[in-house]
């Protein structure tokens, strides 16, 4: 018995119901559900939800006295890394403040090297570190953010110009 390929497409009503033209706005939606998920998938493996490539960034204040390594993106409760690499004056103390929503929203869990001293106020830190021969520093904060939105906090060394954070953080 030859059938004919245009009766495969063809609605009927024997041996079941079938709706043939539903059926491929079926098949179409989960052609179009399995891209998304696939996208998905390649995004987050890329840095759009957490660490990646996408995610990671450097910023370097206009004297370059100070680098910042931090991710973009980062996750409410979980702990996120920031590098901090400072060239200060030789033989002197160096002091780092932040500013903005860092003191806010952010709960540091381990500093190090730990600093000398340590100022609070109202919407900021400064630490300060003993002096080095050639006034280079690196520190290293583990913090974690206490909730998810949009976290904006800038970073200075000895009140010169600074840089300014930008963060996502995820539920």
């Amino acid at each position: 018995m030859d059938k004919s390929t245009d009766d495969e497409f063809a609605s009927r009503n024997y041996p079941v119901n079938e709706n043939m033209h539903a059926q491929r706005l079926e098949w179409r939606m989960q052609a179009v559900g399995n891209y998304l998920l696939f996208a998905l998938v390649i995004l987050a493996l890329l840095g759009v939800f957490s660490d990646g490539v996408l995610s990671e960034t450097t910023q370097t204040s206009p004297g370059g006295a100070l680098t910042v390594e931090y991710q973009r993106m980062i996750r409410a409760q979980s702990d996120e890394r920031y590098i901090l690499r400072v060239q200060g004056e030789p033989d002197q103390p160096v002091s780092v403040t932040f500013s903005g929503d860092f003191m806010d929203s952010v709960d540091i869990q381990t500093l190090s090297p730990p600093p000398q001293t340590s100022h609070t106020s109202l919407h900021g830190m400064t630490l300060t570190w003993p002096a080095t021969p050639d006034g280079r520093h690196a520190v290293w904060i583990m913090a974690q953010p206490q909730a998810a939105g949009y976290l904006t906090f800038s970073v200075t060394v000895d009140g010169k110009p600074g840089v300014t954070l930008r963060q996502w953080s995820w539920p």
